[in-house]
Order: C-alpha cells, then sequence, then structure tokens
C-alpha cells in the first residue's frame, strides 16, 4: 500500500473510531444518569454506586444499578471491542508509513497518536509548513492569539475545530505523564511561563487560592501548565512535519 492510500485509510478509520467513541460516551451518561436517579438525584453517591457498580468499591444498590443498565453495558461493551478493534487497523496502517520508526522513537507518542493526527489532517504531504498543520490541529496564533472558536465571520479565519484540537491536546496529555524529551521540553517551558507572568506583574498561584475579587492579578498554576503544554504540543506536530518530510 502506497504513502497516500494509507493515510486516506487511516483517516476513514479514524473518523469511524470517532464515531464509536461519540456512542460509547453517550452510554456511559446514560448509566451515569441511571445511577443518579437510583440516588435520588445525589452526584457524589451516583459517582460511587457508578464506581461499585464496576469492581471499585462497594454500594448497597450496585446490583440494582447493573440490572436497569445492562442494556447500556452490554451495547457499550460491544462497542468499546469495535472501537479498539479500528484502533489496532489504524496502527497497523501507520506502521507502514515511512516516518513510523521516528514516531515510535518518541515516549508517550506511539502509532496510535500519529494515527489520529494523519486521521484528522490527511496526508502531511498536504501542508507546505508547520504553521499550516498547525492552524489545520488547532494550534496556530491568529493575529496575536491563539486559535480558538469564534462567532461569525471571525470563525471563517479561526477554522477552529475543538474535536481536531482535543485529538493534540491528549496525545500531549499522555506525552507529559510518560516523562522524556518532550515532557522535560514542557517543565521548562512552564518556567519561562511562570516569568512571562511575572513580567506581566502577575502571581501565579493554585487557583484555589486565587481571590475572586483578585482575578486579574494572577495566573493559575493550570493556566501555566496548559501554555507550557500547548507549546509542547506544537513542537511535536513540527518535529513530527520535518520527520515526515525526512523519511521520503
Amino acid at each position: 500500500m502506497d504513502k497516500q492510500k494509507a493515510c486516506d485509510t487511516i483517516v476513514e478509520l479514524h473518523r469511524q473510531r470517532q464515531d464509536l467513541h461519540r456512542a460509547e460516551k453517550a452510554l456511559t451518561l446514560q448509566i451515569k444518569a441511571k445511577c443518579r436517579r437510583l440516588c435520588d438525584g445525589d452526584k457524589a453517591d451516583a459517582d460511587k454506586l457508578y464506581k461499585a457498580m464496576f469492581g471499585k468499591g462497594e454500594h448497597d444498590k450496585a446490583a440494582e444499578g447493573l440490572s436497569v443498565s445492562a442494556p447500556f453495558i452490554d451495547a457499550r461493551g460491544l462497542i468499546e471491542a469495535q472501537r479498539k478493534a479500528q484502533e489496532k487497523a489504524m496502527t497497523e496502517h501507520a506502521k507502514a508509513l515511512p516516518v513510523a520508526p521516528w514516531v515510535e522513537s518518541v515516549r508517550g507518542f506511539g502509532l496510535l497518536g500519529m494515527a489520529s493526527i494523519v486521521g484528522e489532517a490527511g496526508s502531511l504531504d498536504n501542508y507546505p509548513s508547520p504553521a499550516k498543520l498547525w492552524k489545520r490541529l488547532g494550534l496556530a496564533v491568529i493575529h496575536g492569539e491563539r486559535q480558538q472558536r469564534k462567532p461569525a465571520p471571525e470563525c471563517f479565519e479561526h477554522g477552529y475545530s475543538p474535536s481536531r484540537r482535543s485529538v493534540v491536546w491528549t496525545i500531549g496529555d499522555s506525552m507529559f505523564r510518560a516523562g522524556g524529551y518532550y515532557a522535560d521540553l514542557c517543565r521548562e517551558r512552564k518556567e519561562v511561563e511562570r516569568e512571562k507572568a511575572d513580567n506581566e506583574g502577575l502571581t501565579v498561584a493554585p487557583a484555589a487560592k486565587i481571590p475572586a475579587a483578585r482575578k486579574s492579578e494572577y495566573r493559575s498554576d493550570g493556566h501555566v501548565h496548559n501554555r507550557a503544554k500547548r507549546w509542547m504540543e506544537k513542537r511535536l506536530v513540527r518535529d513530527l512535519w520535518r520527520a515526515w518530510r525526512d523519511a521520503d
């Protein structure tokens, strides 16, 4: 199978996988809604019930929860199995791409992660620069601000898709947890972001400790982390774009 055909196949498999993932999520929400009804709307108790139904802890209504949710649980199990089959197929097709050895050398990335990017962007041969690929994946800077969802007419220029952005966000989260080169870059970047906040006259603190009346004087730790992580994700996408061309 040539590279373009492999990419086209990955795109279709990814779309099917996304459909299955959305169906799984919808069924999970329905199961959790049943738990809340059994717990008279108590969300904390419903969460405890949901976990107990799947072997994490105990709850006196676990058996009843499983009984009323059985059709949804069974349906979710079938969909999950099909999703995993799609992911296996995506990985196999990604393995055939010339860039695969580089991808497998990147800790926390993996062939499925790369296949997900191809699934959203198509062949990276279609992008003449990393900046074009960044925009496709929701990582660009438009007129000095990060690419984001906008009302018309700005939405056309931003071209932002939350689903595409979430693919790279999830990959970045996995890479940060896995450690390695890119996780180290993210940690180093967090120090840069802290310095930038300080230069802007902002205090970096945990979100829970920021006074509501003085939010404008602070930048949360979470915000610093997300900015650094986004920077790391852009670096990964740039390096993937370069490795893709070098592998030809």
